[in-house]
């Protein structure tokens, strides 16, 4: 049988078979471990350690222990730390240079924990500082600004009128104005039309025949002879009193309108001074959304938050493909280095894929699991979406704690994603809501239960938060020197014991909106509604005294318009009775 073997060639196999081992035991684990440092720390921007990698290929999977990755903002301190990962490699999709990993389980999860020397690594810092200026533009900048700016607390000084009033036009005065000229321009138009009609003159005219014809005589004769002249004169001048009587019944109804409309002028300055007042005075109304004041400088931090890690996470989402499409596509080869083609597999498979990650954490909190399926960087090409649910119970300042949601990338073109955070008897301690100021003001004791969901596509993003907080205590520090109103909400915030508190942010990272409501407000308004309604009232007389006299010479100038169009109606009158007079003179017989 020794003749069938080759000694020297099976020395040969033995020691490429022991090399390959030896490398295997020395430097592929070391490798590993390298690689993940390397990269891991190339992506977070700051160190990345790994104390030991064991990569097996019966089973095939690979083990990490002691991975602790640094909180780039922080570099004394490690945002994470994972005692043990245990992966369950795909040993068929590694042959086809695919790291599918079946199962990821994660043990001894830690949270925000010290280092014992700085993890920062500068040149990353840099470039990642670099990132995050650019990584949200200028007008999400701009959008955050205008809608998590200083708010200020309301003041009850009363604002300057005379200052008001030059720069504010009275809408009564272009209105007196308006109506002096069409006045003007109507007296005009009847002083014309009077000409038009029988004045004195030819009323003298009529009274001179009348009295002609009674100086004709009083036989049989003259009588009849008068009478067809006296028919004549009748009619002329009943004709003339028609048309009097027309453009009597006329200016009349003209007269009534503009009555009216001067009517109305005088009680156009109130138009003016309610919208004023609503401009520039604090009424109740006004104080409706004080919730805002109170819950927005917390609530912005908690957005602001939210964009920073948006910053960190864009450059990955930036390297999802848009619209790319999954099925094999022809390329022509660079000359002498061949061709790279992706071929059709069934089912598709991206190059990366974790397709069941478990959490088991035992955090200083309490308890924490959760699980996550489909992680990869082309959704698109696996057709299905990341989703994830963790859940903590019997936590050390909650009760229970639930967040499920999904990631949908599978249409690189309309991305869309979804969360519901439910938190259960959450206990919040000395938490500042308003810093500095004339109330500075702290939410020392409350247990909450709150809901937030949150919605995201393309065209943007929706998150609405609803909260119930019970065996609530605030404390009001002491700040600047207090105001009227910053004492009566001073006042009335102690005395709360429990309030509710709704809040909404949607749009987009250049162009979003956020709106906070309470039952607050309605405690908060009576608070300092007494004192909101007797400064409006000062404002309110000390507008009302200067427009009414800024309107009095137009208003004046307005009447005396219509006192002369009054003229006209008066000469109606007097040319009207006088034909009248004259034509009871003229009967048969004479």
């Amino acid at each position: 049988m020794t003749r069938w073997i080759r000694w020297k060639g099976l020395a040969a196999f033995l020691a490429v078979v022991t090399l390959i081992g030896l490398v295997w035991v020395l430097l592929v684990d070391t490798a590993v471990r390298r690689t993940i440092e390397v990269v891991g720390t190339r992506a977070v921007g700051a160190r990345v350690e790994l104390a030991q990698a064991d990569l097996t290929l019966f089973p095939t999977g690979l083990e990490l222990r002691g991975l602790a990755v640094t909180n780039p903002d922080e570099p004394m301190r490690n945002a994470v730390e994972i005692g043990r990962i245990r992966m369950d490699l795909d040993p068929g999709q590694l042959i086809r240079r695919k790291i599918i990993v079946n199962e990821v389980a994660l043990e001894g999860l830690r949270l925000n924990t010290p280092r014992q020397r700085s993890g920062e690594v500068p040149k990353l810092a840099q470039k990642r500082a670099q990132r995050e200026a650019a990584g949200l533009a200028d007008q999400s900048l701009a959008a955050l600004e205008r809608v998590c700016g200083p708010i200020s607390m309301p003041s009850l000084e009363q604002p300057d009128v005379s200052a008001i009033l030059a720069k504010e036009p009275l809408m009564a005065l272009q209105q007196a104005a308006d109506l002096d000229q069409r006045l003007k321009a109507e007296r005009g138009r009847w002083e014309a039309e009077l000409a038009r009609l029988a004045d004195e003159k030819t009323l003298a005219e009529y009274r001179a025949r009348v009295e002609r014809l009674k100086g004709t005589g009083r036989s049989l004769g003259a009588i009849l002879g008068s009478a067809g002249e006296v028919r004549q004169l009748q009619a002329d001048i009943q004709k003339d009193l028609d048309l009097l009587k027309q453009a009597q019944a006329a200016f009349s109804t003209d007269l009534k309108n503009y009555q009216q409309q001067v009517k109305a002028l005088a009680q156009a300055p109130l138009t003016d001074i309610n919208r004023l007042l609503e401009k520039y005075s604090l009424s109740p109304a006004g104080l409706a959304n004080l919730s805002q004041l109170i819950f927005g400088e917390r609530l912005c931090g908690w957005i602001e938050t939210a964009w920073d890690w948006y910053g960190r996470i864009e450059p990955h989402l930036a390297r999802l493909p848009k619209g790319a499409d999954p099925s094999p596509q022809p390329t022509k080869p660079l000359r002498g280095r061949g061709e790279n083609i992706r071929f059709a597999e069934s089912p598709p498979m991206p190059d990366f894929l974790i397709r069941h990650l478990k959490l088991n954490a035992g955090l200083a909190a309490g308890n924490f699991t959760g699980k996550m399926e489909n992680i990869t960087l082309d959704p698109h090409i696996l057709g299905a979406p990341l989703t994830f649910a963790f859940l903590g119970k019997e936590m050390q300042l909650l009760r229970e704690l639930s967040l499920i949601g999904s990631a949908d990338f599978v249409k690189p073109d309309d991305p869309a994603g979804s969360a519901r955070l439910t938190v259960n008897a959450l206990a919040l301690e000395n938490l500042p809501l308003v810093r500095g100021g004339a109330l500075p003001l702290v939410l020392q004791q409350a247990s909450s239960d709150l809901t937030l969901n949150l919605q995201a596509a393309k065209t943007g993003f929706d998150g609405a938060l609803k909260s119930n907080f019970s065996a609530v205590r605030f404390l009001v520090e002491a700040g600047e020197t207090p105001t009227a109103i910053t004492r009566a909400i001073a006042a009335a915030v102690t005395g709360v014991e429990r309030f509710s508190l709704d809040a909404a942010v949607s749009g987009t990272p250049a162009d979003f909106t956020m709106t906070v409501r309470s039952d607050l407000d309605q405690v908060l308004r009576s608070a300092v509604g007494n004192l909101v309604q007797a400064e409006t009232a000062r404002f309110k007389a000390a507008l009302t005294e200067q427009v009414t006299a800024r309107l009095q010479g137009p208003l004046a100038q307005a009447r005396g318009g219509l006192d002369g169009l009054g003229a006209v109606g008066a000469e109606l009158t007097q040319r009207l009775n006088l034909g009248e007079d004259i034509l009871k003179g003229l009967k048969l017989p004479l």
